[in-house]
């Protein structure tokens, strides 16, 4: 191809967008409802976006982990939903309530795959927090569980023992 049909073909390009000339098939144009709804994804929320929200009307919290983790640390007021028939702890109301789903951490896709069925049930705010329990704690967060306390416990012996090791370095 020469260079002055290279060029026209781009002049003709640029006039045919800058006019809105829309460059897809009417097949394209107008996706089925079924298909939109299978293309949408839970959102993920920080674990800042998720505390501000906590206790709001409206919202729900649910702990994909096992029913031991559950135990050991959740989110205060979360629901386990690890569970067998976990569809019937959903609420009724699918358009004005806000589903956050959490598991572990951002190496569990637990979360993701419960929140994403969630959807397909035609819930439309579902969101995932990916830093998880784990997340939680390490910003600060207050849990509830069996560990409450413990990893306070240890994040002070750490502390104090690399401050041991700080002032033995400079001996």
């Amino acid at each position: 191809m020469s260079k002055s049909s290279l060029t026209w073909s781009a002049l003709v390009l640029s006039v045919a967008l800058a006019s809105g000339f829309a460059l897809t098939t009417p097949s394209l144009a107008a996706e089925p409802a079924a298909e939109t709804q299978a293309m949408q994804q839970p959102l993920p929320l920080s674990v800042g976006r998720v505390a501000d929200n906590m206790g709001k009307p409206g919202v729900y919290v649910f702990d994909c982990n096992p029913k031991d983790l559950y135990e050991k640390s959740h989110v205060p007021g979360a629901t386990p939903i690890n569970v067998a028939d976990w569809q019937k702890l959903l609420p009724k109301d699918k358009k004005d309530t806000f589903l956050i789903f959490y598991c572990v951490n951002r190496m569990c896709n637990v979360s993701w795959e419960i929140a994403s069925e969630t959807l397909k049930l035609g819930y439309q705010n579902v969101y995932v927090m990916p830093d998880g329990i784990q997340g939680w704690i390490q910003h600060g967060m207050k849990y509830e569980g069996t560990l409450v306390g413990q990893v306070e416990r240890q994040a002070e012996i750490d502390k104090r023992l690399q401050e041991e090791m700080a002032n033995r370095a400079k001996r």
